[in-house]
C-alpha cells in the first residue's frame, strides 16, 4: 500500500493525473487513439471493474511491469467503492484511485482511464449500497477519516480528477474499450456526439444523459451492440460493469464483457495491431488466481 501522502501532496497528484488526461497527446475529445509503433507493435492490457480489489490490483501491476515495458497500455475503470468497511462505515478506497493517479503522473502514455459509473455516483453523491451501506458516504467518510478537516480539498481533487477520464479508448485494428453500452432502448435516440465533443452538464444528468447512459447501462442485446458498433465505426466492443461470476462473457459474436473484482476475475492483454474475434479475445483472457 502506498504510504499515506499529505493533503497537498495527494492533491497534486490528482490534479496532475488529471492534468495528463485532458492533455494526453492520444486523446481526442472524449476518446483515446492507441497507437503502435512504427511496425505496429504494441500491447493494450485492459482490465474489468477493479473495486478495490487490492490484491488484484497488485497483481496487475507486477505482471504488466510497466517501467520495464514501455510498449505497453493499461486501462483501468471502476477503481472505487470496494466493500472493506471500518466499524464506523467508512472505506479507503480512494487510496486505490490515488495510486492509479500517481501510476498516471509517472507512465502519462501508458496508463488509461475510462469514466465509470461509481465515478459518476461518487461525484453526484448518488446512493448506491453494499452490505447496507451507501458506497459514496463511506467513500467520503474515508477521505474525512484519513485526511482530518482538510479532506474536502483532497475531494474536490478527486472530482476533477474523476471529471477527467475519457469515455472510450480504440485500437487501430478497430477494438473500442468503454465501460458499458447504453440498452436497446436507448440505443435509437443515444446521442452518439459525447464521443466527439466538449462534455456539458445535461451529458451527465440521471438516466436520460447520453453519458449517464453509456456507463450505466446493462443488458445491451447482440443487436443492440451492432448498432453501438456501426455508429462507433469499430469491430469489437469490451465492457465492465455488469457482474460476472467466472470473470467474463460473450455477449454475442462481437462483444465482451470482463470483470476484475475478485479471485476468479480476468483481465485482457491483446497485441495492437492483431484483429480478433470474440472467441480469440476469450482465448487470451488471464486469470488473476493464476497470477502470481
Amino acid at each position: 500500500m502506498t504510504s499515506m501522502p499529505s493533503v497537498d501532496q495527494a492533491i497534486e497528484i490528482f490534479n496532475t493525473a488529471a492534468e495528463e488526461n485532458l492533455l494526453s497527446p492520444l486523446r481526442q475529445q472524449q476518446v483515446v487513439h492507441l497507437a503502435g509503433g512504427e511496425d505496429g507493435a504494441g500491447e493494450v492490457w485492459m482490465t474489468g471493474d477493479i473495486h478495490d480489489h487490492q490484491r488484484n490490483f497488485d497483481k496487475l501491476l507486477h505482471a504488466a511491469d510497466l517501467p520495464n515495458n514501455p510498449q505497453r497500455n493499461l486501462i483501468l475503470h471502476e477503481l472505487i467503492h470496494g466493500d472493506r468497511f471500518d466499524s464506523k462505515g467508512a472505506e479507503g478506497s480512494w487510496n486505490i484511485l490515488y495510486r492509479a493517479a500517481e501510476l498516471k503522473c509517472d507512465y502519462s502514455n501508458q496508463v488509461h482511464f475510462l469514466l465509470a459509473n461509481h465515478d459518476l455516483a461518487q461525484i453526484h453523491g448518488e446512493g448506491i449500497m453494499k452490505s447496507g451501506l451507501s458506497v459514496c458516504e463511506a467513500f467520503t467518510a474515508g477521505l474525512k477519516r484519513d485526511f482530518g478537516s482538510p479532506y474536502h480539498r483532497v475531494s474536490v481533487a478527486i472530482t476533477e480528477f474523476l471529471l477527467s477520464l475519457p469515455l472510450a479508448i480504440r485500437t487501430p485494428s478497430g477494438i473500442f474499450f468503454c465501460h458499458s453500452l447504453p440498452t436497446d432502448s436507448q440505443m435509437a435516440a443515444f446521442d452518439f456526439s459525447i464521443f466527439d465533443r466538449p462534455l456539458v452538464a445535461e451529458d451527465y444528468k440521471r438516466r436520460t444523459g447520453p453519458v449517464y447512459q453509456l456507463i450505466w447501462g446493462r443488458g445491451v442485446t447482440p443487436a443492440g451492440v451492432e448498432q453501438f458498433l456501426e455508429k462507433v465505426e469499430a469491430s469489437l466492443v469490451v465492457t465492465g460493469h455488469q457482474p460476472q461470476e467466472t470473470g467474463h462473457l460473450a455477449n454475442g459474436p462481437r462483444h465482451l464483457i470482463i470483470a476484475s473484482d475478485h479471485n476468479q476475475g480476468v483481465f485482457l492483454p491483446l497485441e495492437l495491431g492483431a484483429e480478433y474475434t470474440v472467441d480469440d479475445l476469450v482465448g487470451r483472457l488471464r486469470k488473476f488466481v493464476a497470477v502470481e
